[in-house]
């Protein structure tokens, strides 16, 4: 309901009406004057919200509307799983039916810049109520306690000279002075009970009555829209339930309508499409309100309103929907992990937004980056590893191909020409680890396995050099035609890494990271046991180290180009996995292990090189799909490549 407008039309009728018809019209000016006084003085001035205050409810403690005695519960909220446009509708009418809303409550979803809450409003709630609603938000969202009462600026004096305007019409009809009167009236309450707004400001809420019924229509527009909503730098829906009884009533209204034969057949048809989706998906009738810092000119009507930041702290204005409706908002898209340390920004989500790893809250020791060959996973990898280095990490690559060789000069890093240089691996003899190894190839003792090593390079014997704490790239060009020597080579110079790691006891945090590229090396004499499993002596030291990664202070990222090139359990068990993009085919095993739906797929298999993106003077940039661990958080991305490590 426009209750500014009916004021405004109800002030004009008592201006210009004769006397005394004129005094018919001040009574609705005074009964709606708030909404006059404040949207004039929004649209002037400055977005106000209601006056809050503290107020605990048993351990919980509420942003308090003392007017309209309306407790508001507001939490950070990051998202523990990702669903995105009519794909997150199962979803969210989960979490819905568990809410179970009563009348007098509402959840509103909001993000402010980067941060996203979650505020659960009630008119008279107890302690067991907001707990309820708590524990069920936290099976959906990571929750830190937060809240903002209004801020200590009231409105401007001069609200009261907008408010007296009217009185200089008083000497032609004196309605004017009442109108006047009772709009000076509501200046002062407002000065009473309203605050500037600060953090949440909105400058768009949405006007239209009824969203399309359609199911076609929702699955059409709900990822545009969603689109739309999260490129706003500030957006949020707050919806409510529509009473069940009220939804009956309008399908009778419109079954039983007397007027034009074409009017009810419309309204019919809207009724029972909306009754149709109800019975076929299990929806409620709900009510909402979008708000936005910008217009949206699509269903949802999304337009300019000085009364925006208001509503949005007591929606008055509702479209009626479904549940389903709220799959237009990007309510579940994407997630952070909690921020507690060194960050990796990886590129941009869909929509445009910095997409970073917590370096230092990974839960696991290592990550997995897929990618057919050409789709720009050693210039993306090489990408990280500068930002790596940058920030004090030291960087460990086993290089099969070369592809991180200018890579080891722009971060100063050891190059080790294999099989020339090695570490010293005699510590290794014994290592139970080492002996799996060299028995899979065919090898009885360390020397073996350099000799071996430099016969297919065709070298003297290799050189021993203990690699310093900082980057070390390992070089294995000159064994490249020799697959089985690569092999041997990935697998000593990794499971020397992780022995000497594990023998670390320096604490938690992450110093040091080991990249191995063609990963598949890993696999090329490994065993399937007969639970399926493939194992290999690097392979079981690969779990065994995952299981503790942490302790350790490094991490192993495998790289490979496609999802059957490593371990299943392996992959499961990265912090975080970034497929890219490829044909189909190549995508085949990475869709049932890493869930991808529908929407990933499409995503990947429409991606397109680094090359072609670079064409025309363009920046390179590669895009996937990156999955964060122990949330199930994915993120379609686009990564800017780094020319000057190519």
């Amino acid at each position: 309901m426009r209750r500014h407008i009916f004021a405004g039309l109800a002030l004009a009728a008592a201006l210009l009406a004769p006397w005394p018809y004129s005094l018919l019209f001040v009574f609705p000016v005074f009964m709606l004057g708030e909404w006059l006084v404040l949207y004039a003085y929004s649209r002037l001035w400055w977005p106000l919200e209601p006056y809050r205050e503290k107020k605990k409810v048993g351990k919980y403690v509420a942003a308090y509307d003392p007017r309209r005695k309306l407790y508001h519960f507001m939490w950070r909220a990051e998202p523990v799983i990702t669903a995105f446009g009519i794909g997150a509708s199962h979803i969210i009418h989960e979490l819905y039916a568990g809410l179970a809303l009563k009348p007098e409550e509402s959840i509103a979803f909001f993000q402010l810049g980067k941060a996203r809450y979650i505020r659960y409003t009630a008119r008279a709630p107890d302690e067991s109520r907001v707990m309820h609603v708590e524990t069920l938000l936290r099976e959906y969202f990571v929750l830190y306690p937060a809240m903002w009462v209004s801020s200590p600026v009231k409105p401007n004096r001069w609200i009261y000279a907008v408010a007296a305007a009217p009185a200089v019409f008083a000497l032609a009809n004196p309605a004017a002075l009442l109108a006047a009167l009772a709009l000076l009236y509501h200046a002062n309450q407002t000065r009473k009970w309203y605050r500037e707004a600060v953090a949440g400001r909105f400058e768009a809420a949405s006007t239209t009555r009824d969203l399309g019924t359609s199911r076609q229509a929702l699955e059409t527009y709900s990822r545009a829209e969603a689109l739309a909503m999260a490129r706003m730098a500030k957006w949020g829906v707050a919806f409510s339930p529509r009473p069940e009884a009220a939804l009956a009533k309008e399908y009778k209204r419109a079954y039983e309508s007397p007027v034009e034969k074409a009017s009810t057949t419309i309204k019919l048809r809207r009724a029972s499409e909306l009754m149709e989706r109800m019975l076929t998906y299990d929806e409620r009738p709900i009510q909402l309100t979008a708000f936005g810092s910008s217009e949206l000119s699509s269903q949802l009507e999304i337009k300019k309103s000085p009364l925006a930041t208001a509503l949005f702290w007591m929606p008055l204005t509702t479209t009626k929907g479904l549940t389903h409706d709220l799959c237009r908002f990007p309510v579940f898209y994407g997630g952070n992990l909690p921020a507690i340390g060194r960050t990796l920004e990886v590129g941009v989500d869909r929509f445009d937004r910095p997409v970073t790893i917590d370096l230092d809250a990974m839960p696991a020791a290592h990550a997995v980056v897929l990618g057919p060959s050409g789709m720009g996973k050693s210039w993306a990898v090489a990408t990280f590893a500068r930002k790596l280095a940058a920030q004090g990490l030291s960087v460990i690559i086993v290089d099969p191909h070369g592809d991180y060789v200018k890579l080891a000069k722009l971060i100063g890093a050891e190059v080790f020409q294999v099989p020339k240089e090695l570490p010293p691996l005699k510590p290794l003899e014994d290592n139970r680890y080492m002996l799996a190894l060299l028995s899979e190839f065919g090898l009885s003792t360390v020397e073996d396995a350099v000799a071996a090593l430099a016969a297919a390079a065709k070298v003297d014997k290799p050189a021993e050099r203990m690699p310093g704490t900082g980057h070390v790239v390992y070089d294995l060009r000159m064994l490249k035609h020799d697959a089985d020597a690569s092999a041997l080579a990935v697998s000593i110079i990794l499971l020397y890494y992780l022995t000497t790691a594990m023998e670390r006891t320096e604490g938690e945090r992450l110093s040091r990271v080991v990249i191995v590229d063609e990963a598949a090396l890993l696999m090329r004499h490994a065993r399937i046991t007969e639970t399926g499993v493939a194992s290999s002596g690097v392979l079981d030291l690969i779990r065994q180290y995952t299981l503790g990664g942490r302790k350790y202070g490094a991490a192993i990222w495998l790289i490979a180009q496609l999802a059957d090139h490593l371990p299943d359990d392996i992959i499961k068990s990265a912090a975080f996995v970034l497929q890219l993009g490829g044909p189909g085919r190549a995508l085949t095993r990475s869709i049932h292990l890493l869930a991808l739906d529908e929407a990933d797929v499409d995503y990947l298999v429409s991606a397109t090189t680094p090359r072609e993106t670079a064409t025309g003077g363009g920046k390179p940039y590669a895009m996937g799909v990156l999955l964060l661990s122990p949330r199930h958080i994915k993120y379609p991305v686009k990564i800017p490549l780094d020319p000057e490590v190519k």
